[in-house]
């Protein structure tokens, strides 16, 4: 019990403090939330020797709680700090205990102009220059997997598009009464990396944004991005820099109830090492634009737009991946005799927190064919040229349709002088049957398909790509008791083809390549009851599910993976 008296007392103190001010006036509140989670999980493997080594059957969970002092000594300045309780379930006296720092930040406001932030920042830029595509997550998923999922973006701190970084940011704006409305800045400073005094150095990530408002239809601006190695704080004098300037533009404008907009961003980008300059140098350049036509009374709106990013273009703020395939599962990270890596299923995508970053890194991540071929970075996928197209029809009563094409290709020729084709058809659908048939309680059905074609055409039959995958996902809810809900859904995904996956230095230049094949099949099923409290925010829900991974070409063994759980 040694262990938790110093958190109990601070707790006390804290509580005792914020009635002190209850009487006086109110600067301190006391934040957070708690949750709970436990499953029992059981593997069974398909392999043509029996397993005989992998335990088949494992339980476990845990209990936490984020509690935060807010505090707000004077209307110019506050200040959060929020610590973390973690138990284990089967730590017995102080034993499965841990104690962490989840949240420390101050940001206040100078003379009514700036603002400012210190510690945990949560930031996003462009789509070019700072920012998290979640490029391989799945989108619009059924409720009963978004539930977990929603626990992956609390523990990760994906708010949107944000990356979590440590360090200061400061943001203002002007007003102007001729030619300009306004201007806006924002720029900040964070440290990615602490030097270990001997290889590593410090290594800092700095950015600005530049945003004009000229009238009520014309805005325009600036975004640079930097990462850089501070010189003398590691022997090392071989210092890494990535800088990205970028432009934008964007008019608005409506004519007879119909909408018009038009946004584009262009802008350059160098990655460079200080000592090996011929070796690691990469330069190139990006377009993104697209046009918009909105027609409010047919609840419609068309998109249009072309994207070309060069293929040494590089930003590592926008090229980061939020999945990192090189992580281990949290449940049976091994299993066969041969106790060889268990391969990340749509299990894992979907549900453990383990396999994602919490921010930037500085190397080109690796990325998985299996979940995404075509944009594995986002729009910010270099060596892409193309064309997209999407439509969204959102009805007031119910019913939101989402549909987007992309043809692209790329720019130079991997390995070849021919070029890999890229197509990518998606569709997500969400109908709320109780608005369109008046029910007094909710019945959702959610669907939705990606339909990814990869392809290369050559005069040399082993240069030949032909990749072809599906994405499928579907799922009800349905409130049939007052606040209990059926939750059900299934996600799909199957590859039949081949690729080649190329193998990068340290600089992220191509070295070689790794011919890849694969007939693969992936279903994950799930059905649960969920019982809702005060608020949706608060609720219990118990739920079994099945995950299947089938390999028809038997590069890794067939496994299925089913669990229980209840998260309250």
């Amino acid at each position: 019990m040694k262990k938790l008296k110093l958190p109990i007392y601070i707790i006390l103190l804290i509580l005792g403090a914020t009635g002190l001010h209850a009487q006086q006036k109110r600067t301190i509140n006391i934040i957070g939330g708690a949750r709970s989670f436990i499953s029992t999980n059981q593997i069974k493997v398909m392999d043509s020797i029996p397993d005989t080594t992998t335990v088949k059957k494992n339980n476990g969970g845990y209990a936490l709680i984020d509690l935060g002092v807010d505090i707000t000594p004077n209307k110019s300045v506050e200040i959060l700090g929020m610590f973390r309780i973690k138990n284990y379930y089967g730590g017995f006296w102080g034993s499965g205990v841990s104690f962490d720092v989840r949240q420390l930040w101050l940001k206040g406001i100078v003379g009514n102009v700036f603002r400012y932030q210190l510690g945990d920042l949560n930031l996003k830029q462009t789509p070019f220059t700072l920012y998290n595509h979640h490029a391989d997550r799945i989108d619009s998923l059924p409720d009963v997997f978004n539930l977990q999922n929603q626990i992956i973006s609390y523990e990760k701190f994906y708010i949107g598009n944000t990356w979590r970084q440590q360090g200061a940011n400061i943001d203002f704006g002007l007003n102007f009464s001729k030619v300009l409305k306004e201007l806006n800045f924002t720029g900040y400073l964070t440290r990615m990396q602490a030097t270990n005094f001997f290889t590593v150095p410090d290594r800092l990530m700095g950015g600005a944004t530049v945003n004009v408002v000229q009238g009520r239809h014309i805005s325009f601006g600036y975004n640079g991005f930097w990462a850089f190695d501070v010189k003398g704080t590691a022997p090392d004098s071989n210092t890494y820099h990535n800088s990205v300037n970028t432009i934008e533009l964007e008019y608005t404008t409506n004519l007879k109830n119909i909408g018009f907009e038009v946004k584009a961003e262009a802008g350059t980008s160098k990655s460079v090492y200080s000592q090996d300059v011929d070796a690691s140098l990469l330069k190139d350049y990006f377009i993104h634009g697209y046009a918009t036509i909105r027609l409010p009374k047919q609840y419609l709106d068309f998109t249009l737009g072309y994207l070309n990013v060069g293929p040494d273009f590089r930003s590592i703020g926008a090229q980061s991946k939020d999945i990192n395939y090189s992580a281990a599962p949290e449940y049976y990270n091994r299993y066969t005799n041969a106790q060889i890596p268990r391969p990340l299923s749509v299990f894992d995508v979907v549900r453990n927190e383990n396999i994602y970053n919490t921010s930037v890194t500085s190397t080109l991540m690796a990325t998985n064919p299996v979940y995404n071929n075509v944009l594995p970075y986002g729009i910010a996928t270099f060596n892409t040229q193309g064309i997209l197209a999407k439509i969204n029809y959102k009805f007031p009563k119910g019913i939101a349709v989402n549909a987007e094409q992309y043809f692209l290709s790329e720019i130079r020729g991997q390995g070849t002088n021919s070029l890999k084709k890229f197509s990518q058809t998606k569709l997500l659908a969400q109908i709320e049957i109780n608005k369109l048939a008046n029910f007094s309680r909710e019945l959702k059905i959610q669907i939705g398909a990606n339909y990814q074609i990869t392809s290369r055409k050559s005069d040399v039959t082993v240069e030949e790509v032909d990749l072809k995958s599906l994405q499928f996902q579907a799922g009800v809810e349905f409130e049939f008791i007052k606040k209990i809900d059926l939750l059900l859904g299934i996600v799909g995904l199957s590859n039949k083809g081949n690729d080649f996956l190329p193998v990068r230095n340290s600089y992220s230049k191509i070295e070689y390549f790794n011919s890849a094949n694969y007939d693969l099949s992936q279903y994950l099923s799930a059905a649960g009851i969920r019982v809702r409290f005060l608020s949706d925010r608060i609720y219990l829900c118990a739920l079994y599910q099945r995950s299947t991974y089938t390999d028809k070409i038997n590069v890794n063994p067939d496994y299925q993976l089913d669990q229980f759980c209840a998260y309250f």
